[in-house]
């Protein structure tokens, strides 16, 4: 069975809510392990690599947060061969950007991954603390088919 890891920084609990939420859903289908890189360490995931990693990440000033761009840094020192697929969640408070999109380099440049999914999920929130803006929930389902899809090519 496919083996997926989400792995999530939150500091106001939304990053974590709309993980948890990719993961009930993957979990219909796949082998699922989520954990806030405030429980796990980057040795945890190098020591049982899944077949693809999600990241979890909330937009701070532009960019993925410090504590999840240092844990995949340092999981890419870790591991002895990349894990071979990726996907990428966000949630962020002001109008979308792709400039935000940097996990996906962080990701390549210390060879974490060989092959990223190259539609994100990127969920708006209200204000910082949130809640996510209406209308949300439909992004999750389409995430969940590309990602499904990804996973089976």
């Amino acid at each position: 069975m496919t083996k997926i890891w989400i792995v999530y920084n939150t500091k106001h609990g939304n990053c974590g809510k709309w993980c948890e939420e990719v993961e009930t859903k993957l979990q219909e289908k796949y082998e699922v392990k989520i954990n806030s890189v405030k429980e796990i360490t980057p040795n945890d995931v190098a020591n049982d690599p899944p077949d693809m990693l999600i990241v979890g990440a909330r937009i701070v000033v532009g960019s993925p947060d410090k504590k999840i761009k240092g844990f995949v840094k340092k999981l890419g020192g870790l591991l002895k061969e990349p894990i071979p697929k990726a996907a990428i969640l966000y949630t962020h408070g002001s109008p979308w950007n792709e400039t935000f999109n940097k996990m996906e380099a962080i990701l390549k440049e210390n060879n974490v991954v060989d092959d990223i999914l190259p539609e994100i999920l990127e969920i708006k929130m209200e204000g910082i603390k949130g809640p996510a803006e209406p209308d949300q929930d439909y992004k999750v389902s389409k995430f969940i088919d590309n990602v499904s899809y990804f996973v089976e090519r």
